[in-house]
């Protein structure tokens, strides 16, 4: 996992921004030839950069040039919601036509509200409002040569967003073969040919390092993102999300619907894709009641199929946001599964009650000690400043499974830290899950009436702060500010759309937050400058991810969230454009064999050939917009649930 997000919001020192990534160091191996229409004209020049590119020359999305001039959410949208696309050409004699071309909607003068020049991508925008068409079908907008992709109009539309953003969980199981039928996708097969990560070389107690004394047995688990390492402090809010989708909107999730191997056992996909993710976690406890931290390499995982990787790995030592967040995810589990699976209930409510010991009786912060390695420690280490969000999360969620007292005591305390003020709770991601202690404090009728109001009022001011910048400062209607296209945008991005939609629950009356919310669904489905949904294989979605083990893939593997644009890291992409640092259009075709005109990026010699960095560098790279992660998804699916009829 590559990940960056704002130090305002997370505490990081300047230092994380040169953690390392999945082969982002100096010598990693390019895994790239020279093919022979790149060889024919790249002659190079005296610091090994092909003639044609000696300077970066930035293409971004440019709007009726490389994407649309009128940007829709690609996937579609529900009859009865508003629909509001965004042109970024004059909308005057538009109109909206069916699959055979008919004209079926004119717009009229009073659907357009001119907006000028949005500022986070310096495109003219026009927001017309379509809402008016409500008859199922499949429609494209068109004004003059302009015509925009074409989109669905059906009560069902997100229906495949959800299962495919599910499904994106079972391709990054470990310690399983992937097989057909349940690892293919619309035709598309993505094999593992045996279990990955089940060899001798597992397990090794970081805290012997250099030694290997003693040994860990781990099962299940995601590989966290592009690579294959995994970590607790990421796994266990990931997985908690999964189980929070479920009893939000149970209604929505069967049997049968992702087509894994444990469909028709009568337990809804969702909860046994999370027991994936939970066994491994319930594996990291030790013998104190603390939750290690990481099962990772000492460096980077190498491309190609998991299976084939067998590099030893080390288990990290116990941390305090491990362990808070496993305690955590392991509450809600003893009362999602108890209608489902009593036994493996219980064992996460012991797990959880031992890790709270664990946490009453360190009351100081733990932090894990990396032995030297490579493999970032997150909240556990350094670089972030408070655990205050994890400790709260884990508060409120012992004391609603368990009604243990001195958990409320310790989520009142907590609540006095500034990570858990309304002006925080949309910045910090997995680093500050403040926010859903919150939200669990607030709905949950049993929490003290004082603390519950406080939390509610929280939630709810965070969720009206975001207004202005949606309704009155971008015009793509998105709740990123100009400072906000950082590391992992597109799971921040949900993030506040998930908040906004709580906030909603919580106030139903508020029907702009919903509205806003669905905003930022459509943003992160192409109704963004870039004019591509950022989900692969859902509507225009991105045409090439950084990722181990699928990067490579012909068609993208499906329901993959990618990070999205990041001015901080890509800023040479877009460098007066934040919301455009993502896309790059090659002018010729490139030595890793992608075509002339591509917009999507992953192998690391693109960036070189482009000039962005210098030959041979791997200190930044695509990965940092282009590489999806188990946690963004987690956002994808907790919003997608709430998106569906």
């Amino acid at each position: 996992m590559h990940r960056f997000y704002s130090i305002a919001g997370l505490g990081i020192t300047a230092a994380t921004l040169n953690v390392g990534c999945t082969g982002a160091k100096a010598g990693a191996p390019a895994n790239a030839t020279v093919n022979a229409a790149h060889a024919a004209t790249a002659v190079a020049d005296d610091v090994g950069r092909p003639a044609w590119q000696a300077e970066p020359k930035p293409s971004p999305a440019m709007p009726g040039k490389n994407v649309s001039a009128i940007k829709v959410n690609t996937v579609g949208y529900p009859a009865n919601w508003r629909k509001i696309v965004v042109f970024n050409v004059s909308p005057d004699g538009a109109t909206v036509q069916d699959s055979k071309g008919k004209d079926v909607l004119t717009i009229a003068p009073g659907d357009v509200v001119e907006r000028g020049i949005d500022p986070a991508s310096k495109d003219p925008v026009w927001q017309v409002d379509i809402s008016k068409l409500t008859m199922p079908g499949e429609y494209v907008v068109v004004v003059g040569e302009h015509r925009s992709e074409s989109f669905r109009v059906a009560d069902d539309v997100y229906a495949n967003a959800l299962t495919a953003g599910l499904k994106h969980f079972y391709f990054q199981r470990c310690r399983t073969a992937l097989k057909a039928p349940h690892a293919e996708w619309e035709g598309d097969a993505y094999l593992r040919e045996t279990a990955c990560h089940a060899h001798e070389d597992i397990g090794w107690d970081l805290n012997d390092y250099p030694e290997k004394k003693r040994k860990w047995a781990v099962e299940g688990g995601w590989h966290d993102a592009g690579n294959f390492e995994m970590y607790v402090p990421v796994t266990a809010p990931t997985a908690q999300a999964l189980l929070m989708a479920y009893e939000v909107r149970p209604e929505v999730f069967d049997d049968s619907a992702l087509n894994v191997p444990e469909s028709g056992n009568k337990i809804p996909d969702v909860l046994d894709e999370a027991k994936w993710g939970l066994d491994w976690v319930l594996t990291m406890q030790d013998e104190s009641g603390g939750f290690r931290h990481s099962e990772a390499l000492r460096k980077w995982s190498a491309q190609g199929p998991a299976d084939k990787e067998v590099t030893p790995r080390w288990i990290a030592g116990v941390g305090t946001a491990a362990t808070a967040k496993a305690v955590s995810v392991l509450a809600v589990a003893s009362r999602v599964y108890k209608k489902w699976d009593p036994k493996f209930a219980a064992r996460c409510a012991a797990a959880s009650r031992a890790g709270w010991k664990w946490l009453e009786a360190h009351p100081e912060r733990v932090m894990v000690d990396g032995k030297g390695s490579e493999q970032p420690l997150w909240d556990d280490g350094p670089d972030v400043d408070n655990v205050a969000g994890a400790r709260l999360v884990a508060a409120a969620e012992v004391w609603r499974a368990f009604r243990t007292p001195s958990a409320l005591t310790s989520a009142k305390a907590l609540m006095e830290e500034k990570d858990t003020t309304a002006a925080r709770l949309h910045k910090g991601a997995w680093g500050n899950l403040s926010r859903w202690g919150l939200m669990t404090l607030a709905a949950d009728p049993k929490t003290p009436a004082a603390i519950r109001t406080e939390a509610r009022s929280r939630i709810l001011q965070a969720a009206e702060a975001l207004k202005e910048q949606i309704d009155s400062k971008d015009g793509y209607r998105c709740a990123t500010d100009l400072k906000g296209y950082y590391w992992g945008h597109n799971s921040n991005l949900l993030e506040k759309a998930h908040l906004l939609l709580a906030a909603h629950r919580l106030d139903p009356k508020r029907e702009w937050l919903a509205e806003a919310a669905r905003d930022q669904w459509h943003w992160i489905l192409g109704r963004n400058p870039n004019g591509f949904s950022m989900v692969t294989r859902l509507g225009k979605g991105p045409e090439r991810i950084y990722h181990m083990e699928w990067g490579r893939a012909e068609r993208p593997v499906p329901g993959y969230l990618v990070g999205g644009p990041n001015s901080q890291q890509m800023k040479m992409l877009a460098p007066d454009a934040p919301a455009k640092a993502l896309l790059w259009e090659n002018p010729i075709a490139l030595r890793s064999g992608v075509p002339a005109g591509s917009l999507w990026h992953a192998e690391q010699s693109d960036m070189w050939d482009g000039a962005f960095i210098p030959e041979g560098n791997w200190e930044n790279g695509w990965w940092a917009i282009t590489e999806p992660d188990i946690y963004y998804n987690a956002n994808l699916v907790l919003v997608a649930t709430e998106m569906q009829p």
